[in-house]
């Protein structure tokens, strides 16, 4: 593991390096998968060194639209804010990203699997990427839960489980073959975190004013870049940047990516989870900047404005977890489960 994520995952550790690289170039195609590409090894653990982020100063202003928002009390004296935002974007007719959460109100299974935060973002023809997401966000949640395995486990195989009934569901109906879809999820138990991934949906986090990307994308060109083929200048235009590597639901077993161990939270943390959509039209210096600078439900809506103004050729998916002191904020009644799907504009 590089020095600068152990400083993450170690509590009261002196300050992590700079942003990681600025994601891809704005305008490209629909991605699609390439079941027969090197599946890249999980990378979670092991990222790439990040560089300083663009310069970028800009805000865009705020939507109208409310995301969907909700305030969880946990322990150490922690609480978490999570805010939900989703578009269509400026081009599609119709939303394939999916964003769910849940907080379950048994204190027992609270205490063991925590709140679990999820985004995909689906793909094939027709309607083909909706089934891939709807199924990810509503089977990953059940999965995990059930699971007495520890979180981190239990988020990986609850991916990898997922995947193989969207496979199985896809090889079952002609009308769905080839469906898929990507997902990160982000599970915080106490004072800990624990990720999984699987595709290019990605987990990013802000501390301390600097913002690092978390995930490394399932993608043939990242690969590409892994391997010291490609620059990361050189990907941000190539004609594969599209083509993932890994999909869940693109073959009958995967292994997901994430962590070896748990992430320590610290008061301030805010996590961003977020579909291609957002990630390839905003810079991760802009990105960095609305997080830092507003609250999450602004936050949330600045983001998706960000990624329409930059184009919105995809739909756009943010998700915003905030962890601060228990009590700082004027507290709200959990609201549980909740799950988000906009309808065609």
């Amino acid at each position: 593991m590089f020095s600068f994520l152990k400083k993450l995952f170690i509590p009261n550790h002196s300050e992590p390096d700079q942003a990681a690289p600025a994601p891809a170039d704005a305008t490209q195609p629909e991605k699609s998968t390439d079941t027969d590409a090197a599946e890249p090894k999980p990378a979670a653990s092991e990222p790439a060194e990040p560089k300083p982020a663009e310069p970028d100063t800009a805000t865009p202003p705020a939507p109208a639209p409310a995301p969907v928002t909700a305030e969880i009390s946990m322990a150490a004296e922690l609480s978490l804010k999570i805010c939900l935002q989703s578009d269509v974007g400026l081009v599609r007719t119709n939303n394939e990203d999916r964003g769910f959460y849940k907080s379950p109100p048994d204190g027992d299974v609270a205490e063991q699997k925590g709140t679990l935060v999820v985004v995909a973002d689906g793909m094939g023809g027709a309607s083909a990427g909706e089934v891939a997401a709807d199924l990810a966000v509503r089977l990953i949640p059940e999965a995990y839960y059930a699971s007495t395995t520890e979180p981190g486990l239990a988020l990986k195989q609850s991916l990898e489980a997922a995947s193989s009934a969207i496979y199985r569901q896809a090889q079952e109906d002609l009308t769905l073959r080839g469906m898929g879809t990507t997902c990160v999820a982000l599970a915080i138990r106490r004072s800990e975190a624990f990720m999984a991934y699987v595709g290019d949906s990605r987990l990013y986090l802000l501390r301390d004013g600097q913002f690092y990307q978390l995930t490394d994308d399932h993608s043939v060109v990242n690969e590409m870049v892994r391997q010291g083929l490609l620059t990361r200048e050189q990907a941000r235009n190539h004609e594969e940047r599209n083509v993932l590597s890994l999909s869940m639901g693109g073959r009958p077993e995967i292994s997901a990516s994430g962590w070896d161990e748990p992430m320590s939270l610290r008061e301030g943390d805010r996590f961003l989870l977020c579909s291609d959509g957002l990630h390839d039209l905003v810079s991760d210096e802009r990105m960095r900047l609305i997080v830092a600078e507003f609250p999450p439900e602004e936050a949330t809506l600045r983001l998706i404005e960000a990624a329409k103004q930059g184009g919105g050729h995809d739909n756009i998916t943010a998700a915003i977890v905030h962890v601060s002191k228990a009590g700082v904020e004027s507290a709200v009644e959990p609201r549980g489960t909740r799950e988000f799907k906009l309808t065609t504009q």
